[in-house]
């Protein structure tokens, strides 16, 4: 059996890498600000920040007309997630 071919992902915009490193930059202010929320980044600035993620990539969307941008969760301390799969 043949392995199946996939096509290679699209390498991000020069802005996103630029938005990006601006939110790793700016870390510590965003936990400051979004404890434990997702944020999305464009033009090195917070557009949306909130916990449902679909719904803030939805509106970052809609307002900006990008597609690419950074979606980060800003986690403020330890979280320990159980797992619910079954055995």
């Amino acid at each position: 059996m043949e392995p199946k071919e996939y096509p290679k992902p699209e390498i991000p915009p020069k802005e996103y890498w630029e938005d990006d490193k601006w939110a790793d930059e700016n870390y510590m202010e965003l936990v400051k600000e979004y404890p434990n929320m997702w944020v999305t980044v464009v033009n090195k600035r917070v557009v949306r920040a909130g916990h449902n993620p679909r719904e803030i990539v939805n509106k970052t969307e809609s307002e900006t007309g990008r597609k690419e941008f950074p979606i980060i969760f800003v986690e403020k301390g330890v979280h320990v997630y159980k797992n619910k799969s079954k055995d």
